[in-house]
Protein backbone atom coordinates (compact mmCIF):
# COMPACT_ATOMS: atom_id res chain seq x y z
CA UNK A 1 0.00 0.00 0.00
CA UNK A 2 2.97 2.20 0.93
CA UNK A 3 4.83 1.44 -2.38
CA UNK A 4 1.69 1.89 -4.25
CA UNK A 5 0.79 6.02 -2.79
CA UNK A 6 4.92 6.94 -3.03
CA UNK A 7 4.51 5.67 -6.69
CA UNK A 8 1.70 7.42 -6.97
CA UNK A 9 3.14 11.22 -5.93
CA UNK A 10 6.01 10.51 -7.65
CA UNK A 11 4.36 10.11 -11.24
CA UNK A 12 2.12 13.40 -10.18
CA UNK A 13 5.08 15.06 -9.49
CA UNK A 14 6.51 14.01 -12.94
CA UNK A 15 3.07 14.69 -14.54
CA UNK A 16 2.45 18.39 -13.67
CA UNK A 17 6.05 18.88 -15.14
CA UNK A 18 5.33 17.12 -18.07
CA UNK A 19 2.23 18.62 -19.13
CA UNK A 20 2.26 21.90 -16.96
CA UNK A 21 5.58 23.57 -17.68
CA UNK A 22 7.07 21.32 -21.05
CA UNK A 23 4.15 20.72 -22.80
CA UNK A 24 1.67 23.18 -21.81
CA UNK A 25 -1.70 23.34 -23.92
CA UNK A 26 -2.74 23.11 -26.85
CA UNK A 27 1.39 21.42 -27.28
CA UNK A 28 0.18 18.15 -25.54
CA UNK A 29 -2.23 17.64 -28.10
CA UNK A 30 -0.14 18.90 -31.36
CA UNK A 31 2.45 16.73 -30.50
CA UNK A 32 0.50 14.26 -29.74
CA UNK A 33 1.90 13.07 -26.08
CA UNK A 34 -0.42 12.52 -23.80
CA UNK A 35 -1.33 9.04 -24.64
CA UNK A 36 2.10 7.91 -24.34
CA UNK A 37 3.16 9.53 -21.62
CA UNK A 38 -0.17 8.63 -20.09
CA UNK A 39 0.41 4.81 -20.63
CA UNK A 40 4.14 5.50 -19.54
CA UNK A 41 2.97 6.32 -15.51
CA UNK A 42 0.11 3.65 -15.35
CA UNK A 43 2.60 0.62 -16.11
CA UNK A 44 5.33 2.41 -13.73
CA UNK A 45 2.74 3.48 -10.88
CA UNK A 46 1.05 -0.26 -11.57
CA UNK A 47 4.03 -2.45 -12.29
CA UNK A 48 5.79 -1.38 -9.16
CA UNK A 49 3.67 -2.23 -6.42
CA UNK A 50 2.58 -5.49 -8.44
CA UNK A 51 6.22 -6.52 -8.80
CA UNK A 52 6.42 -5.76 -4.69
CA UNK A 53 3.08 -8.30 -4.19
CA UNK A 54 4.94 -10.67 -5.99
CA UNK A 55 8.24 -10.87 -4.62
CA UNK A 56 7.77 -9.80 -0.87
CA UNK A 57 7.18 -12.92 1.12
CA UNK A 58 6.62 -12.82 4.82
CA UNK A 59 8.80 -15.77 5.03
CA UNK A 60 12.20 -14.26 3.95
CA UNK A 61 14.19 -12.17 6.02
CA UNK A 62 13.93 -8.18 6.65
CA UNK A 63 17.31 -7.52 4.71
CA UNK A 64 16.00 -9.94 1.77
CA UNK A 65 12.83 -8.03 1.76
CA UNK A 66 14.38 -4.65 2.01
CA UNK A 67 17.06 -5.85 -1.07
CA UNK A 68 13.08 -6.88 -3.07
CA UNK A 69 12.03 -3.43 -2.54
CA UNK A 70 14.84 -1.70 -3.58
CA UNK A 71 15.53 -3.61 -6.53
CA UNK A 72 12.22 -2.90 -7.30
CA UNK A 73 12.17 1.02 -6.72
CA UNK A 74 15.09 1.15 -8.70
CA UNK A 75 13.37 -0.48 -11.42
CA UNK A 76 10.58 2.05 -11.49
CA UNK A 77 13.07 4.64 -10.99
CA UNK A 78 15.10 3.94 -14.12
CA UNK A 79 12.10 3.44 -16.24
CA UNK A 80 10.64 6.74 -15.29
CA UNK A 81 14.15 8.48 -15.82
CA UNK A 82 14.02 6.86 -19.72
CA UNK A 83 10.38 7.94 -20.43
CA UNK A 84 11.07 11.43 -18.36
CA UNK A 85 14.48 12.08 -20.34
CA UNK A 86 12.99 10.83 -23.83
CA UNK A 87 9.82 13.16 -23.68
CA UNK A 88 12.36 16.04 -22.56
CA UNK A 89 13.90 15.20 -25.99
CA UNK A 90 10.79 15.87 -27.74
CA UNK A 91 9.54 18.99 -26.15
CA UNK A 92 8.62 21.98 -27.96
CA UNK A 93 11.10 24.18 -28.22
CA UNK A 94 10.45 26.98 -31.11
CA UNK A 95 7.55 28.13 -33.20
CA UNK A 96 8.71 28.98 -36.22
CA UNK A 97 7.55 31.63 -38.83
CA UNK A 98 7.74 29.67 -42.32
CA UNK A 99 6.40 31.56 -45.50
CA UNK A 100 2.70 30.51 -44.50
CA UNK A 101 2.13 28.98 -41.56
CA UNK A 102 3.24 28.43 -37.98
CA UNK A 103 5.72 25.08 -37.19
CA UNK A 104 6.21 24.15 -33.93
CA UNK A 105 9.27 22.59 -33.98
CA UNK A 106 10.72 20.22 -30.94
CA UNK A 107 14.19 19.98 -29.29
CA UNK A 108 14.94 16.68 -30.98
CA UNK A 109 14.06 18.17 -34.29
CA UNK A 110 16.94 21.29 -34.32
CA UNK A 111 19.68 20.95 -36.19
CA UNK A 112 22.19 21.48 -32.74
CA UNK A 113 25.47 21.92 -34.94
CA UNK A 114 24.24 25.09 -36.05
CA UNK A 115 22.74 26.42 -32.64
CA UNK A 116 25.73 28.83 -32.46
CA UNK A 117 24.29 30.62 -35.77
CA UNK A 118 21.35 31.57 -34.15
CA UNK A 119 20.60 34.72 -33.01
CA UNK A 120 22.19 35.94 -29.86
CA UNK A 121 19.44 35.06 -27.17
CA UNK A 122 18.47 31.98 -28.61
CA UNK A 123 21.65 29.48 -28.64
CA UNK A 124 20.53 27.49 -26.15
CA UNK A 125 17.37 25.78 -25.97
CA UNK A 126 14.89 26.46 -23.24
CA UNK A 127 14.75 24.49 -21.06
CA UNK A 128 10.49 25.27 -20.82
CA UNK A 129 8.90 27.18 -23.17
CA UNK A 130 9.46 27.90 -26.67
CA UNK A 131 11.51 30.79 -28.93
CA UNK A 132 8.75 32.34 -31.44
CA UNK A 133 11.48 32.77 -34.57
CA UNK A 134 11.05 33.93 -38.23
CA UNK A 135 13.00 32.01 -41.02
CA UNK A 136 14.95 33.52 -44.01
CA UNK A 137 14.48 32.87 -47.80
CA UNK A 138 17.44 31.35 -49.48
CA UNK A 139 20.38 33.82 -50.23
CA UNK A 140 21.27 31.85 -53.64
CA UNK A 141 20.25 29.64 -56.22
CA UNK A 142 22.54 26.57 -54.50
CA UNK A 143 21.36 27.47 -51.29
CA UNK A 144 17.67 26.92 -52.44
CA UNK A 145 18.11 23.85 -54.02
CA UNK A 146 20.29 22.34 -50.78
CA UNK A 147 16.55 23.53 -48.85
CA UNK A 148 14.31 21.77 -50.99
CA UNK A 149 16.47 18.62 -50.82
CA UNK A 150 16.65 18.62 -46.99
CA UNK A 151 13.53 19.68 -47.15
CA UNK A 152 12.86 15.86 -48.89
CA UNK A 153 14.18 14.81 -45.86
CA UNK A 154 11.83 16.17 -43.47
CA UNK A 155 14.22 19.52 -42.37
CA UNK A 156 12.44 22.45 -42.49
CA UNK A 157 13.31 25.88 -42.19
CA UNK A 158 12.06 26.23 -38.60
CA UNK A 159 15.02 23.26 -37.48
CA UNK A 160 18.01 25.51 -38.68
CA UNK A 161 18.83 27.70 -36.21
CA UNK A 162 21.29 29.14 -38.61
CA UNK A 163 17.88 30.21 -40.88
CA UNK A 164 16.40 31.83 -37.51
CA UNK A 165 15.40 35.25 -37.41
CA UNK A 166 13.98 37.14 -34.75
CA UNK A 167 9.98 37.35 -34.46
CA UNK A 168 9.39 41.06 -35.10
CA UNK A 169 11.28 41.06 -38.53
CA UNK A 170 9.12 38.76 -40.22
CA UNK A 171 6.15 40.67 -38.07
CA UNK A 172 4.93 42.40 -41.55
CA UNK A 173 4.63 39.00 -43.37
CA UNK A 174 2.79 37.40 -40.97
CA UNK A 175 0.19 40.25 -41.20
CA UNK A 176 0.46 39.99 -44.54
CA UNK A 177 -0.11 36.08 -44.75
CA UNK A 178 -2.50 36.05 -41.89
CA UNK A 179 -6.37 35.47 -42.58
CA UNK A 180 -9.29 36.81 -41.00
CA UNK A 181 -10.54 34.42 -38.48
CA UNK A 182 -14.55 35.32 -39.51
CA UNK A 183 -13.75 33.89 -42.89
CA UNK A 184 -12.52 30.24 -41.66
CA UNK A 185 -15.55 30.58 -39.60
CA UNK A 186 -17.67 30.83 -42.96
CA UNK A 187 -15.88 28.57 -44.68
CA UNK A 188 -16.08 25.55 -42.08
CA UNK A 189 -19.29 26.07 -39.96
CA UNK A 190 -18.71 22.58 -38.31
CA UNK A 191 -16.41 23.96 -37.03
CA UNK A 192 -18.22 27.55 -36.10
CA UNK A 193 -18.29 26.53 -31.87
CA UNK A 194 -14.90 25.64 -31.74
CA UNK A 195 -13.51 29.15 -33.15
CA UNK A 196 -16.24 31.30 -31.16
CA UNK A 197 -14.67 29.41 -28.22
CA UNK A 198 -11.22 30.22 -29.46
CA UNK A 199 -11.90 33.95 -29.71
CA UNK A 200 -13.85 34.05 -26.38
CA UNK A 201 -10.28 32.76 -24.75
CA UNK A 202 -8.40 35.41 -26.36
CA UNK A 203 -10.63 38.03 -25.05
CA UNK A 204 -10.72 39.43 -28.61
CA UNK A 205 -14.39 39.41 -31.09
CA UNK A 206 -13.31 37.26 -33.90
CA UNK A 207 -14.19 40.27 -36.01
CA UNK A 208 -10.77 41.36 -34.85
CA UNK A 209 -8.65 38.10 -34.62
CA UNK A 210 -6.75 36.30 -37.83
CA UNK A 211 -4.80 33.18 -38.58
CA UNK A 212 -2.54 31.24 -39.92
CA UNK A 213 -2.19 27.20 -39.98
CA UNK A 214 -0.23 25.99 -36.60
CA UNK A 215 1.17 22.20 -37.75
CA UNK A 216 4.22 20.02 -36.32
CA UNK A 217 5.69 16.53 -37.60
CA UNK A 218 2.86 14.95 -35.85
CA UNK A 219 -0.09 16.89 -36.91
CA UNK A 220 -1.42 19.67 -39.39
CA UNK A 221 -5.35 20.62 -38.38
CA UNK A 222 -4.50 22.95 -36.10
CA UNK A 223 -4.54 27.36 -36.01
CA UNK A 224 -2.66 29.75 -34.05
CA UNK A 225 -5.16 32.81 -33.70
CA UNK A 226 -3.57 36.47 -34.31
CA UNK A 227 -4.64 39.89 -33.10
CA UNK A 228 -3.58 42.79 -35.62
CA UNK A 229 -0.08 43.27 -34.51
CA UNK A 230 0.77 39.21 -35.52
CA UNK A 231 0.45 38.15 -31.96
CA UNK A 232 -0.41 34.65 -31.13
CA UNK A 233 -2.99 34.81 -28.68
CA UNK A 234 -4.64 31.48 -29.05
CA UNK A 235 -5.44 28.06 -30.83
CA UNK A 236 -8.01 26.16 -32.31
CA UNK A 237 -8.37 22.43 -33.48
CA UNK A 238 -9.16 23.54 -36.60
CA UNK A 239 -7.60 22.42 -40.20
CA UNK A 240 -6.54 26.04 -41.49
CA UNK A 241 -5.80 24.88 -44.87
Amino acid sequence: MLHGCISLVVALMSAVLVFWVWYPSPYLSILQVGEIYGLLLVVDVVCGPLLTMILVNPKKSRKERWLDLSLVGLLQIIALLYGMYSVWQARPVAIAFEVDRLVLVTANEIQTEALHLAPENMKKLPWAGVFQVATRQALSSEERLETTLVGLAGISPGMRPDWWLPWDVARPAIQAQAKPLYSLAQRRLEDLEVLQSAAKKSDLDMLELFYLPFVSSKTNDWIALLDSNGNIVGHAHVDGF
